[in-house]
């Protein structure tokens, strides 16, 4: 979800600074490889398997990617484990949106010995940062084990791992349910069909939406019906400007 939220920013040109807390820069590169090509697969990709024609379609995406993934309006960090050293950063870039995959993996640098105090303080010096530069935050959250004891139950606020500041700080928390994942009963024809929950909306309505996604190509969809559409031509896809 967040590297199609990241893709989506940057094609409306607004800068961007992610930090990859679990994953390795190379291992999301991948990842928007197969994300923004719709041709290739993640799986292939991460194997090193292709023939003529995708090695093709390679180096189209990967031009494609150096255009709109430029230094200049996207950044992206895998080895920064405090906060204090990302905010010095985010001070040098002054992003439009900062992006971060996931808060639990932050390394506390203040006084509080309880982990749900050290998350209070991340996420409200994230509020403030927002506020001082004008900016929007989006921040990944681990959830608790509750959850896997309640079947097909979608995630509530009160899944939010270790700290309830995150939802208290935060202005929207949505959870991205995945019934195939969960349910006993799922049949192989619904594994493309995803839940966003909007479980908190400050200024809307809460709600589900039902929407689609492709894992072998990293993609989420509005429906099942756009999941089917064909990818772009490789002309269509030259033609779009960044």
């Amino acid at each position: 979800m967040l590297l199609n939220l990241l893709s989506n920013i940057l094609s409306q040109k607004r800068k961007v600074i992610l930090f990859n807390r679990e994953l390795t820069n190379v291992e999301v590169l991948k990842k928007l490889i197969a994300l923004e090509s719709g041709r290739l697969s993640y799986t292939m990709i991460r194997q090193g398997i292709y023939d003529t024609k995708q090695l093709q379609e390679l180096d189209r995406v990967r031009d494609f990617i150096a255009k709109k993934y430029c230094s200049s309006h996207f950044r992206m960090y895998d080895k920064i484990r405090d906060y204090p050293t990302s905010a010095t950063e985010i001070k040098k870039f002054k992003p439009d949106v900062i992006v971060d995959d996931y808060i639990q993996l932050i390394t506390p640098t203040g006084k509080e010995e309880q982990r749900r105090l050290q998350l209070e303080r991340i996420v409200n010096d994230y509020k403030w940062i927002a506020k001082e530069y004008n900016c929007s935050v989006i921040l990944a959250s681990q959830l608790n084990r509750a959850l896997e004891t309640r079947g097909t139950q979608k995630p509530q606020l009160s899944d939010l791992a270790e700290s309830g500041a995150i939802e208290q700080v935060a202005e929207n928390v949505f959870f991205v349910y995945y019934p195939f994942k969960v349910a006993a009963t799922a049949k192989p024809e619904e594994k493309n069909h995803l839940i966003l929950v909007a479980a908190k909306v400050r200024y809307g309505e809460t709600g589900t939406i039902d929407m689609a996604y492709d894992g072998d190509k990293c993609k989420m969809y509005n429906n099942e019906e756009e999941l089917f559409v064909p990818p772009m031509t490789e002309k269509q896809t030259d033609e779009i400007p960044f």
